[in-house]
């Protein structure tokens, strides 16, 4: 691909000049080149002959209509298949790509490990808050955060509406050194953004969360 006209004639479907694609093997126009199964030879797939030996992707997300406050999460995946052979490999990518599908977004993403009131006693030098996780959420969701060595007093973490009402208090005690994961259950609340804000010390972060029912 060369430019920026290129790049969005493949985004709309079309060839890299922005000529209409044929499927060979119906003979119609499409917007999904090689659309057959090579592993059944089975519709329109590429002709070997043809290739030099390179390999590529191209990925396009969106375009997205975003309301004020609004989240848009996209998750992209590449999915690897190591087969017998190239056929197997499809097969094996296939079979792969079916799992993250049926996987829920629970099970893809990580953050932090749960540590109880009693973490590990390592130095910690830097606060940090973590995006919650699932976000967006329903109706529940956890955020992660990292107390460092040298806090004294109450370390907070707060629930806000997007119109600057606390709505719930998921923190109120002093905290040893350490990373923790809080869950916030919003059963209670409508649908909407929310802000959880955390205070120990000198520091204090928000972040914004979305509630989706």
């Amino acid at each position: 691909i060369k430019g920026v006209s290129e790049a969005w004639n493949i985004a709309r479907g079309y060839d890299r000049y922005g000529g209409v694609r044929i499927d060979s093997s119906t003979g119609q126009p499409t917007k999904f080149p090689y659309n057959g199964d090579p592993v059944t030879n089975t519709g329109w797939i590429y002709d070997l002959s043809g290739t030099g030996g390179e390999a590529g992707f191209v990925f396009f997300t969106g375009p997205f209509n975003l309301a004020a406050n609004d989240t848009q999460w996209v998750m992209i995946a590449l999915v690897p298949g190591l087969g017998s052979d190239r056929f197997d490999s499809i097969t094996k990518m296939r079979e792969a790509a079916a799992y993250f599908q049926n996987a829920g977004y629970n099970n893809l993403v990580s953050l932090v490990t749960k540590v109880e009131d009693s973490p590990n006693p390592e130095t910690v030098e830097d606060f940090t808050l973590y995006q919650n996780y699932p976000n967006p959420f329903n109706p529940t969701t956890k955020i992660g955060l990292v107390i460092p060595s040298g806090v004294e007093g109450l370390s907070t973490l707060k629930v806000y509406d997007i119109l600057g009402r606390e709505v719930a208090t998921l923190l109120n005690k002093p905290l040893q050194p350490g990373t923790y994961e809080i869950e916030f259950d919003g059963s209670n609340l409508p649908s909407g953004v929310y802000f959880y804000k955390l205070t120990a010390g000198s520091f204090s972060e928000s972040k914004k969360m979305l509630l989706l029912k």
